[in-house]
């Protein structure tokens, strides 16, 4: 479904519409909202090249995990780094790289001096300030009901504000799901919810999870994937899948 006018009322119709089709199967409605720990990374006080490391590993909870550790000040630099480090207090990039011999890989002389220098500029970074790295830790580990899980937000806004227009999006679209006669009191959110799935994903996620099997169904919003497959033309968007044999196996089950 794409609207622009209103993108929360559309996440609610299309949640609203696959919880009908799949009525009566017993299934367990999970949400959650990348758009929310998107946000709350972007608003972060350090550097541009740490934020975008983030970003790109969202979808990867362990590795984002590990490198907000990092970042935070929480695990060691990896030992290969710090070896590196100390090396070039002897030497330049272009003396080790040319102290390391023939070439293996795509990368060139100046692909790799760059990533050094970048690796050496990360090193003299301030960690990320403890009172932001708590409230992202938290707010990876963040599971309620969706009611709930607003007040919640609500109160760690004033300390992280940059996520204060994504929760007001998740605010809107209760409101549009409960106007559909979905129960938020009740309705599973999850923050981390989606982290595992397909990379396109950047804002309301949903699926409908059975026991023993994979998700019988999941969607959610893709806002930014439309800006690439339109070359920069944008529009708000969001769908899902049902997964019929699943279903199928639901039925034959009953």
């Amino acid at each position: 479904m794409f609207d622009r006018a209103s993108p929360e009322v559309a996440d609610a119709e299309v949640f609203a519409l696959f919880r009908d089709l799949l009525a009566g199967l017993d299934l367990r409605p999970v949400t959650g909202d990348i758009g929310i720990l998107m946000a709350a990374v972007r608003g972060l006080a350090t550097t541009e090249r740490r934020k975008s490391a983030l970003l790109r590993h969202v979808w990867r909870p362990v590795r984002f995990k590990a490198l907000l550790d990092r970042f935070a000040g929480r695990a060691p630099v990896p030992a290969g780094r710090v070896a590196l480090l100390e090396r070039l207090k002897a030497g330049s990039p272009a003396q080790l790289i040319e102290e390391a011999g023939t070439f293996v890989g795509l990368r060139g002389p100046d692909e790799i001096a760059a990533r050094v220098e970048a690796l050496v500029a990360d090193a003299g970074t301030p960690p990320i300030r403890a009172t932001e790295a708590a409230l992202l830790y938290d707010l990876l580990g963040l599971e309620a009901p969706a009611a709930h899980a607003l007040s919640h937000l609500r109160g760690i806004t004033p300390m992280l504000p940059a996520i204060g227009p994504a929760v007001d999006r998740f605010a809107a679209r209760l409101e549009a799901l409960a106007a559909r006669g979905v129960d938020v009191s009740t309705l599973a959110f999850e923050a981390s919810h989606g982290r595992t799935a397909l990379e396109y994903y950047d804002g309301f996620v949903f699926s409908f999870l059975g026991n023993g099997m994979p998700p019988v169904a999941s969607g959610g919003r893709y806002d930014a994937l439309t800006a690439v497959l339109g070359a920069g033309a944008f529009i708000p968007a969001v769908g899902g899948v049902i997964r019929p044999g699943l279903v199928a196996r639901l039925k034959g089950a009953t």
